[in-house]
């Protein structure tokens, strides 16, 4: 069990629901809906359905845990696995918070090169958004599940676009429904998963949630939404294009968005593209404090310097990520990994940790 964290740095049960959304809702989403179709079609938004549902139940097991244990992950992992190796697994997920924040940074400045400025000074563009990263996280938990409340809130005026590729599509491109076998379903599942990686920062946020235990349901609520998103958008993508041309789209999501004109907006894209700022935006906070803060937890340093290191190294790997292939590469692996975290390693730990704190009780 962490120590009791004081009232005034807490937030309500409640917002559990934008810290699990804004997690799961990132730059994936403007692209995704190539890669789930290639194994079953355009019934792929069903894989989505069937992907949330073991969400909800890795979810679960994740609250399990935090509410036995009644603290952070680095708590269940001492438990479950002695000082030492816990230690050594926490100081892991801590480069893992790392690299996933990493991640979402870099996917976005590629997005604005490729499509507003394919000329951007990338070292001016990391020093304002890690500089402006800083001063969040050193506000303190409370400011970072604000900021979060507005990325999801402010952002999500955006859902309503898609009644235009609603509107001119063609309903019989997804029909007929249940055209591949479950065994495609299965495999579009896999990769539909890769756009769930986030949450699981509520493994080191949870002690910072007043009233814990009743959070798992507005977490629940926060998949559930980041859910009906994923399904909406794919269904839209698929009336709009064709198979054949959904294939050659990189960015389908912002692609629909290029068919919204208005008198005084001609491309409507750039619109999205800088609103999707404040989507990612309490992504990177998340993660960095994740990762600061499993950091402090673990050794006796200040969380301020230890972010600011982290922050230095976040900034010399975007740098140095300049060609497409090592991005890609680097995206992968972290995918991968959130992958195999999910649904290998937290249901093992699931398992060790409840025969542990069960020979505990009995002691």
């Amino acid at each position: 069990m962490s120590t009791p964290i004081k009232d005034r740095f807490l937030v309500s049960a409640g917002l559990a629901f934008f810290l699990t959304h804004t997690m799961q809702i990132g730059i994936g989403v403007l692209g995704y809906e190539r890669y789930i179709a290639q194994d079953a079609g355009y019934d792929s938004w069903i894989s989505i359905i069937l992907t949330s549902i073991t969400i909800h139940i890795i979810l679960w097991m994740m609250y399990s845990m935090l509410t036995k244990e009644n603290g952070d992950l680095i708590s269940i992992h001492k438990r479950a696995f002695g000082k030492w190796l816990g230690n050594t697994l926490s100081y892991l997920f801590a480069l893992y918070y790392l690299a996933l924040g990493v991640t979402v940074l870099r996917s976005y400045i590629e997005t604005v090169q490729v499509w507003m400025f394919p000329n951007l000074n990338i070292y001016w563009f990391l020093a304002v958004f890690l500089l402006l990263t800083y001063y969040t996280i050193s506000g303190g938990f409370r400011v970072v599940t604000g900021v979060a409340f507005f990325g999801v809130l402010i952002p999500s005026f955006l859902i309503l676009f898609l009644y235009f590729p609603f509107r001119y599509g063609d309903w019989n491109f997804i029909t007929p429904v249940m055209n591949h076998s479950m065994k495609e379903i299965f495999l579009s599942s896999k990769v539909a998963v890769l756009e769930y990686i986030g949450f699981e920062v509520l493994l080191m946020i949870y002690p910072f949630i007043k009233n814990g235990e009743k959070s798992q349901k507005y977490a629940q609520l926060g998949i559930l939404f980041s859910t009906f998103i994923y399904v909406a958008v794919a269904i839209a993508s698929f009336v709009y294009f064709s198979e054949g041309q959904l294939q050659r789209m990189i960015w389908a999501t912002l692609s629909m968005f290029k068919i919204v004109e208005f008198p005084f907006v001609e491309r409507f894209e750039y619109i999205a593209i800088a609103t999707w700022a404040l989507i990612i935006f309490p992504n990177v906070c998340l993660a960095f404090w994740c990762s600061s803060r499993a950091v402090k937890r673990l050794a006796p340093i200040k969380q301020r310097w230890v972010l600011v290191s982290m922050l230095l190294i976040a900034f010399v790997i975007n740098v140095l990520l300049q060609d497409r292939k090592y991005i890609d590469m680097f995206i992968n692996s972290i995918s991968i990994s959130g992958f195999y975290i999910l649904y290998c390693y937290i249901p093992f730990l699931f398992i060790v940790f409840h025969i542990r704190f069960k020979r505990s009780l009995a002691k």
